[in-house]
Order: structure tokens, then sequence, then C-alpha cells
């Protein structure tokens, strides 16, 4: 008898520890859209970008599909500042992105190509004096 109450008391702790041990605390979901220049409107197909959470210590890279699709996983949970950027754009910036657990929300950018610096060498202008 007491090799069963002994059994069953083992198997309640294992029980209940695995029960306790699957809230981790990092809840997560994803992002999933589209990223297209926004003069063309064509997708910006095979291309990484950084992904970044305003706030926050996130940062990812991401690479569009051939169609300009993108996934970005493990996003923390609430509602989360979207910034996408990448050399020869501005970056763009999506305010109140709600990302729920284990659910997929849809984000669509339009990168705006930044404008090209001339950079040309500073010309002081020359004053003449007569005397």
């Amino acid at each position: 008898m007491k090799k069963i109450i002994l059994a069953a008391i083992f198997m309640t702790g294992v029980s209940v520890h695995g029960f306790a041990g699957t809230g981790t605390g990092t809840e997560t979901g994803s992002v999933q859209g589209t990223i297209i220049d926004a003069e063309t409107k064509k997708p910006l197909a095979n291309t990484t970008f950084t992904a970044m959470i305003k706030k926050s210590s996130f940062q990812k890279e991401i690479v569009t599909d051939a169609n300009g699709n993108f996934k970005l996983n493990n996003v923390p949970v609430g509602e989360q500042t979207l910034i996408i950027d990448r050399t020869g754009y501005r970056a763009a910036k999506k305010e109140g992105v709600m990302v729920k657990e284990g659910l997929v929300n849809k984000v669509d950018f339009e990168m705006i190509p930044a404008e090209e610096e001339i950079h040309q060498p500073f010309i002081s202008p020359i004053t003449i004096h007569s005397f």
C-alpha cells in the first residue's frame, strides 16, 4: 500500500511540475505582410530588411520572397510599434500593431526611396576689395 501512495504522490508531483513549466512568460505572435516601393508600387522582392520594435531590444533581419512577402516570428505580444529599415529607403513605421499570442497579424509597408545626397565641396565666396 505504501508503494501505491508513494507512486501516486510522485506522479502528482511530476504532473504539477510539468504543468507549471509550460508558462514561460515569453508569449509571442507573428507579423506578416508585403513590402513595396512607394513610388513604383512594385514589391521589394528578395530583399533583406531590419525589423525593430520601438522601446524594445527586439531586432531581427527579415528577407522578402519573390512577391515582397515577409513573416516575422517571435514578436512580443501587446501593442507594438514596428519599424522596417533598409539602406536606400527611409525607415517605415507602423504604430499600434496589436500582436496576440499564437496569432499572425498582417501589416503591409510602403518604402519611400531615400533622397540621394549630392556632396559638393564647400567653396567659400571670394570678396574682392578695392583700395
